[in-house]
């Protein structure tokens, strides 16, 4: 299936979604409930949720540092907030996961190393969630303990589980490499085992893993703290573990690629986990009310993009997916290293410029 077609099947689920859930809750009440927002709560939301780009960024940067790749912490936030405005008004173009690799693999030289982080930074924020998920059912009380919740985190367990004993298993290198060959719109960002080799070797730095883990964990309690802040502006009383709870559901349901940014889930995953704490209005409006703080946080890429136009014209705001030069993979099975080939560069140290 072409990206072209999955994001228009994507945006039918969103708005056949969000039609139902706004005629279940009464469009002109969803309306008067966000009419009543309280600026004095949301831009604070607003604030709290930019300030995680550059935590964000940082965790990135410790994945590259790892490796050896030196990248500034400015450019990588920048580079994040360009990555958080595709992902949220360029979904038909390119994905905010492929910008970042796209836009670090042109800097670097290293598509698969760039790959690798941006893969294994998802993932580790993925683990976090889960972390965090567990850590809600403890303190969620009776809420905790309905069918659905309990369904909902031990599938995000079980995800991230199983991802990671395939990306890490020495015995499934060979296999899971010849499976993974990351692409955008078509194009290949990575040859899947050089690729592979490149996110298989991050299984030697459990200490930065470590540390990345604690960041990711600090940025999803911040984005709880998000949704914290706009029940307040929404005037809703909502029990704190009944928040906390909520949180890694909403997070998680934003990377299913059922719906266009999450539009129609995020609102229907707010009214369920908020059933009677909050009505149907009230949930739908809490729902759309984060999507504005991300909307707005997804600004600030709008903005990089501008300075680079001024700068330097259109060419360097338009999206690219194809950084990767034919190569040879790299040996998986066990028998020996490829032989260097000459323009692979296969036989000297990958280029680390960070060049502008």
């Amino acid at each position: 299936m072409s990206r072209r077609t999955r994001v228009v099947l994507e945006a039918l689920v969103s708005g056949v979604l969000l039609a139902a859930i706004l005629h279940w809750a009464g469009i002109h009440r969803v309306l008067h409930e966000l009419s009543r927002t309280q600026l004095r709560w949301f831009l604070p939301a607003v604030a709290v949720s930019v300030a995680t780009v550059p935590l964000m960024a940082l965790r990135w940067r410790l994945l590259l540092s790892a490796k050896g790749i030196d990248a500034p912490l400015a450019w990588l936030t920048r580079t994040y907030f360009v990555a958080l405005f595709a992902g949220q008004f360029l979904p038909a173009a390119i994905g905010g996961d492929a910008v970042r690799a796209v836009e670090l693999g042109r800097r670097t030289h290293d598509a698969p190393e760039a790959v690798a982080s941006v893969l294994i930074d998802r993932l580790v924020g993925l683990v976090s969630l889960v972390a965090l998920a567990v850590a809600a059912v403890a303190v969620g009380g009776g809420s905790a303990r309905r069918p659905g919740v309990i369904a909902a985190e031990a599938a995000f367990g079980v995800a991230a589980a199983g991802t990671l004993a395939l990306l890490f298993s020495s015995r499934l290198r060979g296999v899971v490499a010849r499976v993974l060959e990351p692409r955008s719109d078509g194009h290949r960002l990575a040859a899947g085992g050089r690729f592979y080799d490149a996110l298989h070797t991050y299984r030697g730095h459990t200490g930065t893993l470590a540390l990345v883990g604690s960041l990711a964990l600090v940025v999803q309690l911040a984005r709880v703290g998000v949704i914290w802040l706009l029940t307040r502006a929404l005037s809703l009383d909502v029990p704190d573990s009944v928040i906390l709870l909520t949180g890694p559901v909403v997070f998680a349901s934003l990377a299913l690629p059922v719906s266009l940014n999450g539009i129609g889930v995020r609102e229907g995953v707010f009214v369920y986990f908020l059933h009677g704490y909050a009505a149907r209005p009230q949930a739908v409006a809490l729902g759309l009310a984060f999507y504005a703080v991300g909307t707005i946080t997804a600004l600030g890429g709008a903005a990089v993009l501008l300075v680079r136009f001024v700068r330097h014209g259109m060419g360097a705001v338009r999206p690219r997916t194809q950084i990767e030069e034919s190569g040879p993979e790299p040996n998986l099975t066990g028998g020996g290293p490829p032989i260097p080939q000459s323009g692979d560069g296969a036989g000297a140290p990958a280029e680390r410029s960070t060049r502008a």
